[in-house]
């Protein structure tokens, strides 16, 4: 996941919040499709507009959370990465992230609340824990302990990134440590998934939900074994977004479909055919044959970005020739990436000298500034749609995102997955 930028969003009211306690339901009272967010433990620090806490997700339109995020300590148990934020930080006049979703799960008893482990930052333990049974064996006891402690929690979401690749720490990201690992990553990586499932089935637990954050490059997905490790989870949530986000050529971040005029290399990597989501549900469901209704296609609350994009190169900034990812972010003027939340986006294309433009191939939007030289990539409430629609017509389990505070006050995109998905 994208895993860095301390977006906030506003959130509802406490009277909205407990209007409908059942949450995104179909109309036998059970989900029909999945409607997975990601929230961030560090959203509550953020001190523009309101801080984004626990009790301003829009519970009642979605049917999971993942809490962003927890870590394999040094060893090897279930660690958090920050414990104030997750326990001791006032919140509704509870302590902690956690107090909250206890909270609200008396409120909303249908929505699954799952722990996410790893992301982009906090990976570096993974490899020598799987490596190991005794390393699996701890930290899948841990897990069992917390949940044990915690019996508002569904479920432990894993979020390698990635197994069997070896992944030094981006120097622009104070933040990453990097995730060291090898080839052998990739049947590590179903020895824990098997270790953690037959944990918790074998403690009374079978009910908990496993999971994963599944990288969206097919060269990635090669080196799992995919037709193993899907027994012994309930679904994945794919991350199908972040497909272009550095180098010295715009290009769409989470396009849908392929566009034959992306100049992107075909060798030894096709980028250009192979990196949008059409591609890899394809792929994923044909090739690896995993069941479409195990499948979330992810959607991002945010966009990336390039500076000294060069007018006359491309088209209308598409494709067109930078001088590399934009610096920079809503709130963190040295934050990598040009990640902008949607929020800001929609301030950005009201903006004076930014123009929106939308690939009919790809069938995302783009921002371009000629005058600023910059151009911005992401998804609207057009472009999920058209993503909703795809999730339906293609049997899919439903839609993730990454991540719920990056929408606007009035929860656009949000409103929109709610509604192609349960209405």
């Amino acid at each position: 996941m994208l895993k860095n930028f301390s977006s906030i969003v506003w959130g509802l009211s406490l009277l909205s919040v407990f209007a409908a306690g059942s949450g995104a339901l179909g109309a036998e009272g059970a989900p029909q499709k999945r409607f997975v967010v990601y929230f961030t433990n560090w959203s509550g620090y953020s001190a523009v507009h309101q801080k984004f806490e626990v009790g301003k997700i829009p519970w009642d339109k979605v049917t999971h959370i993942n809490h962003a995020f927890m870590t394999v300590g040094k060893d090897f148990r279930l660690a958090y990465t920050d414990d104030w934020a997750d326990t001791k930080m006032q919140f509704n006049g509870l302590s902690g992230h956690l107090a909250n979703y206890e909270y609200y799960k008396k409120k909303y008893p249908d929505v699954k609340v799952l722990i996410s482990v790893g992301g982009w930052t906090r990976g570096e333990n993974f490899h020598a824990m799987a490596a190991t049974e005794t390393g699996r064996e701890t930290f899948a006891r841990s897990c069992l302990d917390f949940l044990k402690r915690h019996p508002y929690i569904d479920g432990v979401d894993i979020d390698w990134e990635y197994p069997g690749v070896d992944r030094d720490r981006d120097p622009r990201d104070e933040n990453d440590r990097g995730c060291p690992g090898g080839p052998e990553g990739g049947h590590d990586f179903t020895l824990l998934l098997k270790t953690l499932r037959e944990t918790f089935d074998g403690n009374g637990m079978a009910e908990k939900l496993l999971t994963i954050a599944a990288p969206a490059g097919y060269d990635k997905i090669a080196l799992l074994e995919t037709g193993e490790f899907i027994r012994y989870i309930d679904f994945m949530n794919v991350m199908t977004y972040d497909f272009h986000n550095g180098g010295n050529v715009t290009n769409h971040h989470a396009a849908l479909y392929s566009n034959p005029d992306d100049p992107s290399e075909t060798e030894p990597v096709d980028v250009k055919n192979r990196y949008n989501c059409d591609a890899i549900i394809k792929y994923l469901t044909g090739e690896c044959g995993i069941p479409g209704a195990k499948i979330n296609l992810g959607v991002p609350y945010y966009s990336h970005g390039w500076k000294g994009v060069k007018e006359g190169s491309g088209t209308d900034g598409l494709f067109a020739a930078a001088d590399g990812p934009s610096t920079g972010s809503w709130d963190n003027p040295k934050a990598p990436g040009g990640v902008q939340p949607y929020f800001k986006l929609r301030e950005l294309e009201k903006a004076k000298g930014y123009q929106k433009y939308r690939d009919e191939c790809a069938r995302v939007p783009w921002l371009y500034s000629p005058q600023k030289g910059e151009m911005y990539t992401y998804d609207d409430e057009i472009s999920i749609a058209e993503k909703c629609d795809y999730v339906n017509a293609n049997g899919l389990g439903g839609v993730m995102v990454w991540e719920i505070d990056g929408d606007d006050k009035q929860f656009t995109l949000t409103n929109t997955i709610y509604r192609k998905l349960f209405q």
